[in-house]
């Protein structure tokens, strides 16, 4: 039987106990007002100088004490009764709290198997974490090897130069860069694009082709453009 059925038997066999006592105590107080009312009569029996009166005080006490008895046999019934039902609180007492701990018992295993389910659904998810991890490393590390050396190319530089108006001398810039790069010791590794007099078109077409790693412009510029020429003889004003 559970703690809660338990606990409902013990609420019922208290309020019984309770019930009884109310009702041995109202008997008990009823037999001492019986018995009060007996000895008076008694008391007025002996104090009698009257020969006829003296017979119905002595019925009167009689029906007291007979009253008396009654509810005294009444209280002590109901003693018995509460005193009965006290045993069985008692009994039903000591069910509950075993029951109780049992039922603690059993929730404290089951806490601990939840929690051993629970280790090992963590403990499970990580182990598979960690193949799954170890899985795309190896795949990685495969298709690494697998990949082609990427082939050895020379360092290519896009050089642009304009000076629509005249006023700057790219064209001797470029030649102090490619002299300069002429006269390196590892020359051979670099490859230059020289587009003097630059437009728009030479910028996409040179990026577009040669696809340089290096763009190195000559000419005028601010935050925001750079200003390249047009395709004209004429000084202009750039594009």
């Amino acid at each position: 039987m559970s703690a809660s059925q338990y606990r409902g038997q013990l609420d019922r066999k208290r309020k019984q106990r309770l019930e009884a006592e109310k009702k041995a105590g109202e008997y008990r107080t009823k037999e001492t007002v019986k018995r009060s009312a007996a000895a008076k009569s008694r008391s007025a029996v002996e104090k009698s100088t009257s020969s006829t009166g003296a017979p119905s005080k002595r019925r009167e006490s009689e029906r007291y004490e007979n009253e008396a008895a009654a509810a005294g046999k009444e209280a002590n019934r109901w003693q018995d009764k509460a005193a009965a039902y006290a045993r069985e609180e008692s009994s039903l007492q000591g069910k509950l709290a075993s029951a109780e701990r049992s039922e603690a018992d059993a929730a404290e295993r089951k806490r601990k198997r939840d929690e051993q389910q629970k280790d090992r659904r963590l403990a499970a998810d990580s182990a598979a974490l960690s193949r799954r991890i170890i899985q795309a490393e190896a795949m990685a590390s495969s298709a690494v090897r697998s990949l082609p050396s990427p082939k050895p190319e020379r360092l290519r530089i896009l050089i642009l130069g304009a000076a629509s108006e005249g006023d700057l001398r790219v064209g001797r810039e470029q030649k102090r860069i490619r002299a300069a790069v002429e006269s390196a010791l590892h020359r051979d590794l670099v490859e230059l694009d020289v587009r003097p007099a630059a437009t728009t078109s030479d910028l996409l077409d040179g990026i577009t082709k040669f696809r340089p790693h290096v763009v190195h412009f000559s000419g005028h510029s601010n935050d925001d453009l750079i200003m390249f020429e047009r395709d004209e003889d004429a000084k202009h004003e750039g594009a």
